[in-house]
C-alpha cells in the first residue's frame, strides 16, 4: 500500500495509479511528464523511530508510524495530541490484504487515550467484528442482505501528513447486488482536537440510480472502549430529532426508556460503569442539515416507558448492541443508520417519514467524529453541544475571503454550498482563501462558545508556517496557542487553535 501525500480536495489521477508502488518507509516521486522531466522526491510522511511518545502534558509534533505490526495486524498508527494535550493514538489496520481476522482492513484495531495520567487501550476483540470503522451497507432487497468490506480488497495512502494534522484515505470497490459503489473513507487527526474523524462517501455515480435501495451503517466496528475490561453496557443512547437514554443499568432488551428530550445534532453512545468509559459518533451537521437514523419508531418520539420493553431490534434507529442483548449485555458493538435507499435511490424518505424526501443517488457523504473518553466528562454529548454552537458562527474575512462553497464530500470534485458560511462539515473545519498569505477573519459565536476551532487556509503558497498569528490584536505562539501544518502541495494551511472563542473575536494570520 502506497502512504503518499497529496491534495486534500481534488481528484488525483496520477496519485492514484501510484498506488502500490512503494511502500510506506521507502521514496515515492512525482512521474515525469512534459513539464516536469525530472521526477521530484516527496517527502516520506512516515516516521522511522520507535522511540517512546514524548511526554503527555506537551503538545508534541503529530507522530505517524507505518506498517507497524501490532499482533500480526499490519496497521499506521497516528499519535496525536488532545485538547488538554494528552496523548491519543489510532492504529489503523492496512486495507491491501486479508488481515487476521479475515478482514481486509480499514479500520482502528487499537484507539489510546489517558485517563488519571494512565493510558487506556482499547482493542478491537469481537472475533467476528475485529475493530471499529468498518463499511457496512444492508439492502433492502436483493439477492444478498448486505456487503461489508471484509472481502473487499481496497487502496490506502496518506492524503497529508503535517506538523500537526494529517489525513488518512481508504478506498474500496464495494458490490451491492452486483453493482459497485466505490467507497472512500478519510480519517483526521489533529492536534489539540480530541476526536478523529472519520468521513466516508459511497458513490454510486458507476450506474443509474434506483437499482438498489441500501442503507449506511459506517463506521460499524466493536471495540473494548472500558480497557478492554469487557463489562456490562451501564445506558446508551441516540439522537434522531429526540434524545433516546436508557434509565437503568446493565442495560437488557427489558430496560426502561425515555425518548422525550428534542435533538439537533445526530449521535450514538453507550456507557460503562465500572470502568469509567464511554465511546460514541457524533455528526458534524445538524439533524436538519443531514438527517441520520432509519426505520420506524418514531412514532415513540415524545415518550417515556419506564418498565420498557426496549424497542424491537430491528427497529433501532441506529445499530448498537441489540442483536446480542438478548444473549449477553457486554457487546460493545456501535454502528450508523439510515433509512434504505440513503446509497442507491434518486428520492428516499427521511426518519419520520414526514414527506421530506433525500437524495442517495450518484453520492451519500456524512462525517462523524468518533468518540472515546469517560462517561463522568460526557464526551459524546458534550461534543454535541459544540456542534450545535458552530452552526450559529458569523465568520466574515476583512483580508482574504470566506469560503462559501466546497467539495460535497470526501473523494467528491462536486462543490456544494456550505449550510453555514465558512464552515465545511467534511472535516468540521472552517474555511477561506487567503490574499497574499494573509487571512484576517472575525468569528461572532452569538454568545456561545467556539471551541479550538480548526481553519484550512487556501491559496497558501508560503512553503513554512506562518510568521505571525494575533487574536484580537495579542500575539500568540506557535505550538502552544495554536498548532499549525502547511500543506505545501495541496497549497494550504492547516491551523487549530488551542483557544476557545466566544463573543466577536479576530484572528490574523500573516
Amino acid at each position: 500500500m502506497t502512504l503518499k501525500p497529496a491534495h486534500p480536495f481534488a481528484r488525483h489521477t496520477v496519485a492514484l495509479l501510484a498506488l502500490g508502488l512503494a511502500a510506506c518507509g521507502g521514496k515515492d516521486v512525482r512521474p515525469d511528464d512534459d513539464e516536469n522531466p525530472n521526477p521530484t522526491p516527496v517527502t516520506d510522511p512516515c516516521e522511522e523511530s520507535d522511540t517512546p511518545d514524548p511526554a503527555s502534558g506537551t503538545c508534541a509534533p503529530l507522530r505517524l508510524q507505518c506498517a507497524r505490526d501490532l499482533g500480526d495486524f499490519k496497521t499506521d498508527r497516528y499519535v496525536w495530541r488532545d485538547g488538554d494535550c494528552h496523548v491519543r493514538s489510532v492504529s489503523l489496520v492496512r486495507n491491501d490484504a486479508a488481515d487476521p481476522a479475515g478482514w481486509h482492513g480499514g479500520y482502528i484495531r487499537r484507539y489510546t487515550y489517558e485517563v488519571a495520567g494512565t493510558e487506556r487501550v482499547c482493542d478491537g476483540q469481537n472475533p467476528q467484528v475485529p475493530g471499529w470503522g468498518m463499511v457496512t451497507s444492508h439492502l433492502k432487497e436483493g439477492q444478498t442482505w448486505g456487503a461489508w468490506t471484509q472481502d473487499v480488497r481496497g487502496t490506502g495512502r496518506v492524503v497529508f501528513k503535517g506538523a500537526h494534522h494529517a489525513l488518512h484515505e481508504l478506498k474500496w470497490p464495494l458490490s451491492l447486488d452486483g453493482h459497485v459503489v466505490q467507497v472512500t473513507v478519510q480519517y483526521l487527526f489533529a492536534t489539540g482536537r480530541d476526536h478523529p474523524l472519520y468521513a466516508i462517501t459511497h458513490d454510486a455515480s458507476g450506474f443509474p440510480a434506483n437499482q438498489i435501495e441500501a442503507d449506511v451503517r459506517s463506521p460499524y466496528g466493536d471495540l473494548g472502549f472500558d480497557g478492554n475490561a469487557n463489562t456490562d453496557i451501564a445506558g446508551l443512547g441516540w439522537g434522531d430529532r429526540y434524545r433516546f437514554t436508557t434509565l437503568s443499568s446493565p442495560v437488557t432488551m427489558n430496560t426502561g426508556w425515555d425518548y422525550r428530550e428534542p435533538n439537533v445534532v445526530p449521535y450514538t453512545r453507550m456507557w460503562t460503569a465500572a470502568p469509567d468509559a464511554e465511546m460514541g459518533a457524533v455528526q458534524t451537521q445538524t439533524w436538519e442539515q443531514k438527517p441520520a437514523g432509519g426505520y420506524w419508531l418514531y412514532p415513540e418520539w415524545g415518550t417515556r416507558h419506564d418498565n420498557g420493553p426496549m424497542p424491537t431490534d430491528y427497529n433501532w434507529p441506529y445499530q448498537l448492541n441489540q442483536y446480542e442483548l438478548p444473549a449477553v449485555t457486554n457487546s460493545h458493538r456501535l454502528a450508523w443508520g439510515s433509512n434504505f435507499g440513503a446509497v442507491g435511490l434518486s428520492q428516499y424518505p427521511r426518519l419520520g417519514d414526514d414527506g421530506v424526501m433525500l437524495s442517495g443517488h450518484p453520492y451519500q457523504s456524512y462525517s462523524v467524529f468518533m468518540v472515546l473518553g469517560t462517561h463522568t466528562d460526557n464526551p459524546v454529548l458534550s461534543l454535541v453541544s459544540e456542534v450545535e454552537a458552530w452552526q450559529g458562527v458569523k465568520l466574515t474575512a476583512s483580508e482574504g475571503t470566506v469560503r462559501t462553497r466546497g467539495p460535497g464530500g470526501v473523494g467528491r470534485s462536486d462543490a456544494v454550498a456550505y449550510d453555514v458560511a465558512g464552515y465545511n462539515p467534511v472535516y468540521a473545519t472552517w474555511e477561506a482563501d487567503a490574499a497574499s498569505n494573509r487571512v484576517t477573519l472575525t468569528f461572532d459565536t452569538a454568545g456561545r462558545t467556539l471551541a479550538h476551532p480548526m481553519l484550512v487556509v487556501h491559496d497558501y503558497t508560503a512553503t513554512a508556517a506562518p510568521k505571525a498569528v494575533t487574536l484580537d490584536g495579542q500575539p500568540l505562539a506557535a505550538d502552544t496557542d495554536y498548532f499549525a501544518s502547511v500543506d505545501a502541495e495541496g497549497k494550504a494551511l492547516w491551523l487549530t487553535l488551542q483557544r476557545d472563542l466566544k463573543g466577536t473575536a479576530t484572528l490574523k494570520v500573516e
